[in-house]
């Protein structure tokens, strides 16, 4: 499906750009290329989910400090376009900063990506979202919260208890941030942020720090 999609998305950018066309056939082609990028991560997430469930997707883990991959996370994600509807506020304890995790640092951004993705897409306006991490012991707790619209009954419903209703609303990117805490040896929950929106926590275990030898 790759090949296909990429082709529809080159045409789709061109014809955006082409300042022969009119307004109206460029605007046209905007949502063709908009609609074809949620394509294109639905299958990226199709992908990874059917990795991680059959064991095929092998992680590459090393020493990656907290502090350092969520800031550069946080900054990337302000230098998006979604940064346009989405305001975020990033709190990282000292000790949290300094945490070390076991972890394949790309598939952690996947999913510290994914959600907040959700927050920045998934609100009609303006959203403001707290990132935050703090250390308990020997483990992290990263949590991601917003003041949108929070997860609608049915979506908590299927993540808490894994079954989903006919009408229930696609969760592919909430299970694969599921998915890649637990092959961490971690936990993902989801809840209503007070006093709204939605929020996830994340908890990952910490390993023994380099200068505690």
């Amino acid at each position: 499906m790759r090949t296909p999609l990429a082709l529809i998305l080159g045409w789709a950018e061109q014809l955006e750009q082409d300042t022969a066309l009119p307004a109206a056939a460029r605007q046209k082609a905007c949502g063709i290329r908009t609609q074809s990028e949620k394509l294109r991560a639905l299958i990226e997430d199709l992908n990874l989910t059917s990795k991680l469930q059959y064991g095929a997707q092998p992680l590459r883990c090393q020493p990656t400090q907290a502090g350092p991959l969520l800031r550069r996370l946080a900054a990337e994600f302000c230098d998006s376009p979604l940064a346009a509807s989405c305001t975020v506020a990033l709190e990282i304890a000292p000790d949290a900063d300094k945490a070390i995790l076991d972890a394949d640092a790309a598939l952690l951004a996947r999913a510290v990506e994914n959600l907040l993705h959700n927050a920045a897409c998934h609100n009609p306006g303006p959203v403001q979202v707290q990132l935050s991490a703090v250390r308990t012991g020997k483990t992290l707790r990263i949590t991601i919260a917003d003041d949108g619209a929070g997860y609608p009954p049915a979506v908590l419903h299927a993540l808490q208890t894994g079954e989903a209703g006919e009408n229930t609303p696609h969760i592919l990117g909430l299970h694969v941030v599921e998915q890649i805490i637990h092959a961490h040896g971690g936990t993902a929950a989801f809840a209503r942020n007070a006093p709204r929106g939605a929020k996830a926590v994340l908890v990952l275990p910490v390993t023994e720090d380099p200068a505690a030898r």
